[in-house]
């Protein structure tokens, strides 16, 4: 390995010494960043000495040098160099170098946690890259902008971009086609499609290592670790993240390093290593404090406020000179008699314009009032006529005691928003198999409520009509129906519905005599949750632990990829507790700093109860929404099913 760095050296000073141009020297620093990224740096530094340079060179060292920065995680330097490459760019209005710029303070930004102001950034560089008709920025942009949107777990807008980088496929570098493999394994990773996630990174794995990107290499291995993590193949994650730490370790690469000891912590933690989760832990504290010192933040921070401040005022002194200009031609061109007429005439326009103004207002106060009275009584007239449609929602929603009877011990948490819902609960017994279900269907309110009916119905006839008892069948017969009575409109219609649906049906063991209940189900976007108690004998106590049954990413309705829902069967034990739900809980906005309640207190609110009977469960589980709520409003319907078993 010293022998390959030796020859890399000596090769680079060879190439140095028979390039006589400095942008040939800025080619050659630019080309061995990957491979040798000191190197890189140490040619930059050298070149900023030399005093025959021109003002876009002098970027292109600066943005050299910034991205072996970021690479190091000296971020606050690196800031204060893109700053100059962008003061210096703007002057001589080079868009390109400009785009790479923004598109590098986004990683930055991004490596700092500061995602919305680093997609901001990425944006803005897509926007010039385009404007400059550069086809190598324009990838490099959109590679970087899916990248945003698969680390924020927006799959979706992910892969638009992903999608629009694809056509570009065959005009890439080979060393770019390592971001194009990572981010589509990153996004099938997301999408829980693991086995072409590990396809994907391999093929950018291969790229890596026949161009010796370094730092790549050492992400590529952290990203492959973590999916066989996923995968609950320890020991292959485990010695594949060891990999990428010696990388990352040897290299310096401070970030990469962090990434990988941030999921063997994890790893460990798992399996209940606690030692090793504890000495890696304080290994990767120490990283952390180096790349994330509050000064070098403070200092980020600084910089951009200070950039900020600039623009407005280069933009408050060109507005200021065009008025003082205007008002200087505005004087030269009266005199002082022109001046005093006009100010006459100006005065008599306003007394008359005060006087019509005065006359009209009293007559636009009467017209007011009187609209006031119309718009009350047609304020009332629709409350009655939503309050009325309540009582019609109100009618498709099964009863208390019908759902007590086939699900006795259960409850139903149901939260309106407003007078009308889009959430409802539905429930159906056939052929002694008792079905049931949460849903949420789009919009709340009047619209919610008119789409809910549609939903309902479509779930009615795919049980009474169509004699289906599978959860995955009816979720698809469901969304055939829904999209049927939607097409028959002019209006391209996408509304539809999410819902988690679940089947029980009990059967008697002869030979035990013991009766067990078998559980299916199938999710459009809303999973199912499951609570089991352990008995933990050693200790005489009776845990619990939740088990995430994950549902299909898709909705009931149109969608741009419908496919078959899936269909889960669990064979229930007795204790067990089932709970399903919109995200109106979830999403609620409050507590001390006004944010979302969220998923994971959810869950541990679940657990913390379950000494609780049902009913007492529902009675905790709305006290808490309602504190966590306080004196905001209500973003969604709520609504949840429990039942146990």
């Amino acid at each position: 390995m010293k022998k390959l760095i030796l020859y890399l050296i000596i090769l680079l000073n060879c190439q140095l010494i028979f390039a006589s141009k400095l942008s040939e020297k800025l080619l050659i620093a630019n080309e061995v960043f990957y491979s040798n990224p000191d190197s890189s740096y140490i040619i930059c530094k050298a070149l900023e000495k030399i005093e025959s340079k021109t003002k876009i060179e002098l970027a292109e060292i600066y943005i050299c040098q910034s991205r072996y920065l970021i690479l190091k995680t000296e971020f606050d330097e690196a800031s204060l160099l893109l700053a100059k490459a962008i003061n210096l760019l703007e002057k001589e209005n080079n868009l390109s170098l400009l785009a790479k710029c923004y598109s590098l303070k986004s990683i930055l930004l991004n490596r700092i946690s500061n995602e919305e102001q680093a997609l901001f950034h990425q944006k803005k560089a897509i926007s010039l890259y385009t404007e400059a008709k550069d086809t190598t920025g324009i990838i490099s942009s959109l590679t970087n902008i899916s990248l945003d949107y698969l680390d924020k777990e927006e799959n979706d807008s992910a892969l638009y971009y992903l999608s629009k980088l694809k056509r570009f496929e065959e005009k890439m570098k080979e060393s770019s086609k390592y971001y194009f493999h990572q981010n589509f394994g990153t996004y099938y990773f997301n999408v829980r499609n693991y086995g072409t996630a590990i396809q994907e990174y391999n093929k950018a794995l291969e790229i890596a290592n026949k161009h010796n990107m370094i730092d790549s290499k050492a992400t590529c291995l952290t990203l492959i670790a973590t999916t066989y993590f996923n995968l609950k193949n320890y020991a292959k994650a485990e010695s594949t993240l060891l990999k990428s730490i010696t990388i990352a370790e040897n290299n310096n690469l401070l970030h990469e390093a962090n990434e990988a000891y941030i999921v063997l912590i994890e790893l460990y933690e798992k399996q209940k290593d606690f030692k090793k989760a504890l000495e890696v832990k304080k290994l990767n504290d120490k990283i952390e404090k180096e790349i994330f010192t509050l000064e070098k933040i403070n200092k980020i921070n600084e910089i951009e406020t200070r950039l900020r401040l600039t623009e407005k005022e280069r933009i408050i002194t060109k507005q200021e000179l065009k008025i003082k200009k205007e008002q200087l031609n505005t004087l030269e061109a009266k005199s002082k008699i022109s001046q005093l007429i006009y100010f006459i005439l100006l005065c008599i326009v306003i007394i008359v314009f005060v006087i019509i103004i005065f006359i009209r207002a009293k007559k636009l106060t009467n017209k007011i009032k009187t609209q006031k009275l119309l718009l009350e009584v047609k304020s009332k007239e629709v409350t009655d006529s939503i309050k009325y449609a309540k009582r019609i929602q109100s009618a498709i929603l099964p009863s208390i005691k019908t759902i007590k009877e086939h699900l006795q011990d259960s409850f139903i948490l149901y939260k309106p928003k407003d007078i009308v819902a889009g959430d409802f609960y539905w429930l159906e017994n056939k052929n002694n198999t008792v079905l049931f279900a949460a849903a949420d269907c789009t919009g709340h309110g009047v619209p919610g409520a008119m789409v809910s009916v549609i939903c309902n119905n479509g779930l009615n006839r795919s049980v009474r009509e169509y004699g289906l008892t599978n959860p995955s069948e009816i979720l698809n017969k469901t969304r055939e129906i829904v999209i049927s009575e939607f097409e028959k409109s002019e209006e391209d219609v996408r509304d539809g519905m999410d819902i988690a649906l679940c089947s029980i049906k009990y059967k008697i063991e002869s030979e035990k005599s013991q009766t067990t209940a078998i559980l299916q189900y199938a999710g459009a976007n809303n999973p199912l949750w499951i609570i089991r108690p352990i008995n933990n004998s050693e200790h005489q106590k009776l845990n619990f632990e939740l088990i995430d049954i994950r549902p299909d990413k898709q909705p009931i309705g149109k969608h741009f990829k419908n496919l078959p829902f899936t269909s889960h069967t669990i064979e229930l034990q007795k204790g067990d507790s089932i709970y399903i739900f919109s995200d109106g809980y979830a999403d609620q906005f409050g507590g001390p700093k006004g944010k979302k309640f969220m998923y994971k207190p959810l869950k541990n609110l679940l657990l913390s109860i379950q000494d609780k009977n049902m009913n007492e469960q529902k009675e905790i589980l709305e006290q808490r929404f309602n504190d966590w709520k306080g004196d905001l409003e209500q973003v969604d319907d709520v609504c949840m099913i429990g039942v146990r078993i």
